[in-house]
């Protein structure tokens, strides 16, 4: 039997988007991050999302320069998976902005499973206290079977077969700048961290079919 030979193939999917933020566009959001860090906002988000997290709020002033970023990568998710129209109303379609929040996740918050409104939802990984090495040797970790799980993103969803499964980042310390986009009803989650007294801090929003 050792002779067999195969090859292998994947059932076809929806693609999802990876990048990195232009440097000059993740400095001028991190400039607001801190400002908010070090000063506070009234403009608290907690009410509209999901997180169990002390801190969050809308961000404003970085959004000149990184609203129009996303609706170009927003454009190139919609090539990409060759999306010629608007799915729920039949029409060609372009995107645009809705609001834009920063969370400041520290030492065992976390986010429960969830998804978004809109069409299309980003995650921006601004600063990473932790390394993932670090996580899942922690002594309630390091014996599970679970243990890829520690502090990671994750996304749940149906596979071919119908069963749930999952895709888990190890996001840690050197992810800064990158960001996933994907479609606003994918299911998500974010598992809690140890090993840091550092926030974990990312960027999320919407964005939507034009009207």
């Amino acid at each position: 039997m050792s002779d067999i030979k195969y090859d292998t193939f994947e059932l076809p999917n929806l693609t999802l988007i990876r990048s990195e933020l232009p440097t000059d566009i993740y400095n001028s959001i991190m400039s607001e991050v801190r400002e908010i860090q070090n000063y506070g906002s009234p403009n608290t988000w907690n009410h509209n999302l999901a997180g169990a997290i002390e801190r969050e709020y809308r961000l404003i002033k970085s959004r000149s320069s990184l609203d129009p970023f996303l609706i170009d990568l927003a454009n190139e998710f919609k090539k990409v998976n060759e999306l010629e129209t608007n799915p729920t109303q039949g029409f060609e379609f372009e995107y645009e902005m809705e609001e834009v929040w920063v969370n400041y996740q520290q030492k065992n918050e976390y986010n429960p499973i969830h998804n978004h409104s809109g069409a299309l939802s980003f995650v921006i990984w601004m600063e990473i206290p932790f390394k993932y090495s670090d996580e899942i040797e922690v002594k309630n970790v390091v014996n599970s079977n679970s243990r890829s799980t520690a502090a990671s993103f994750d996304f749940v969803y149906n596979n071919i077969l119908g069963g749930i499964t999952n895709m888990h980042f190890p996001v840690e310390n050197g992810w800064e700048g990158r960001l996933i986009m994907f479609p606003s009803k994918l299911y998500h989650h974010v598992y809690p961290f140890q090993t840091s007294d550092g926030y974990r801090i990312s960027v999320s929003g919407n964005i939507y079919f034009k009207q």
